[in-house]
């Protein structure tokens, strides 16, 4: 099957967002066979035209005069597939355009050959449309060709300033490197480390304690093999993973994880404990739940518990440490989900604290006197981070912060206490994590 047309079809099922893009790719590829670069090239094809679907539109349009969300569906993402091609993967405009009406016909959508000549032959050179963009306002311009909606472009703009904003910009439309986390309940280091050498892996150690963080050459492939079936290791981003060095878990302690889907912290506490510590993984859906225990399982984790809860209101026995990872608005990981920016409104920063200061305030009730809740978020956003913390500590007295820096690498720690990763400063994906302890 022809990528482009492949890519389209996909995009054609999929809501204006873009939403749960990754679902929809891999409930194509089950059931048409396609080889691995070819899967790979759609996966390319269309998480780069939702990543980049406001500055596609935005050439399409000074070809057409005319908006390109009026176009049909098919229409419209077949000019978007084309139009990634030549602007962001620089494919040679004649080929691109050829393969583009290939894929039309594939679709048996031979009438829009024209319209697909039409268009992407005089897609404006770089030099052109960026001369152009630099004649509209800064938040409008970078909105269009950073795609990401206006609001928050206008709001880091306040945040960040003009520099940071756009190197945040840019970070969100790169490449992000895999990180895995090695599994020392499965394997000790230096046997995985042999193991992975001699499959001719180029291994990139980012940190060796309290575990191995680690990336390598050949994701995918790591992804598929016999080590990862294996439980040698999982995937989690690093900067994520700063949220349990905070939490600091020791062997023998009762912990709660209140909203522990997909489960790369609840897995990393049992390993730092060493399948010691009393652990409940909690979440609201016992879909989350069976996803947790098919890794634990994986992994060779047997410390944790389960349960199926509204954290937000359920009753918990006590404990001695809780980790809140709170839904929120995802700011910090742009850069990982691609369709998160268009599913986002302003309203939705409030709407998300509101949540977030019921679990504090529910969760605060279960942990014991000199017990620690980390609170920590993937938003880059202060409504969701300290602005919360602070209204929870007016109204929980009995509760202060303690430090970061104690448990965590002084770069990743803000001013205040809390550790606070942005994207622009450690180029990795953003989040945010606070230690409370309760006197």
């Amino acid at each position: 099957m022809n990528t482009r047309a492949a890519a389209v079809m996909i995009l054609n099922t999929l809501p204006a967002t873009g939403y749960n893009y990754e679902s929809a790719i891999d409930a194509f590829l089950k059931i048409n066979n396609c080889s691995s670069p070819d899967r790979d090239f759609i996966y390319l094809l269309v998480k780069g035209t939702i990543q980049n679907q406001s500055l596609l539109d935005y050439l399409i349009e000074q070809t057409r005069n005319n908006s390109a969300k009026r176009l049909e569906i098919t229409a419209r993402n077949l000019l978007r597939v084309g139009a990634l091609q030549i602007v962001v993967l620089k494919t040679p405009p004649h080929a691109a355009v050829n393969e583009t009406v290939a894929a039309a016909h594939q679709l048996q959508r031979s009438d829009l050959a024209a319209l697909i000549n039409g268009v992407l032959r005089h897609i404006p050179q770089e030099s052109v449309w960026r001369e152009r963009l630099g004649q509209l306002e800064l938040a409008e311009a970078l909105a269009i060709e950073f795609s990401h909606p206006r609001w928050l472009v206008e709001k880091w703009l306040n945040a960040f300033g003009r520099e940071n904003t756009i190197d945040l910009l840019a970070f969100n439309n790169k490449y992000q490197a895999i990180f895995f986390r090695h599994n020392p309940l499965r394997i000790h280091w230096s046997e995985f480390e042999a193991k992975l050498q001699a499959d001719n892996y180029r291994i990139e150690i980012y940190e060796t304690a309290p575990v191995v963080f680690f990336l390598v050459d050949r994701p995918g492939d790591l992804l598929k093999s016999e080590h990862f079936e294996c439980g040698y290791c999982s995937v989690q981003d690093y900067s994520q993973s700063l949220a349990v060095r905070l939490l600091d878990p020791q062997p023998g302690e009762k912990i709660l994880d209140a909203c522990a889907a997909p489960g790369g912290k609840a897995t990393m506490i049992a390993q730092l404990t060493k399948n010691r510590a009393n652990i409940l993984a909690n979440d609201r859906t016992i879909n989350k739940i069976e996803s947790i225990k098919e890794s634990a399982c994986r992994l060779g984790i047997d410390s944790l518990n389960y349960s199926v809860n509204d954290a937000a209101g359920a009753k918990f026995p006590m404990f001695d440490k809780i980790l809140l990872d709170a839904p929120c608005s995802g700011s910090g990981v742009l850069a990982r989900r691609a369709d998160l920016r268009w599913s986002r409104k302003p309203g939705d920063l409030i709407q998300a604290q509101a949540l977030q200061l019921r679990l504090l305030a529910n969760l605060a009730g279960f942990l014991r006197d000199k017990g620690v809740l980390v609170y920590s978020t993937c938003s880059i956003e202060p409504e969701e981070n300290w602005t919360a913390v602070q209204m929870f500590l007016e109204r929980h007295p009995h509760f202060s912060v303690d430090t970061a820096v104690k448990f965590v690498d002084q770069r990743y720690c803000d001013q205040k206490g809390a550790v606070m990763v942005l994207p622009f400063e450690h180029n990795l994906t953003g989040s945010f994590a606070v230690r409370l302890v309760k006197h």
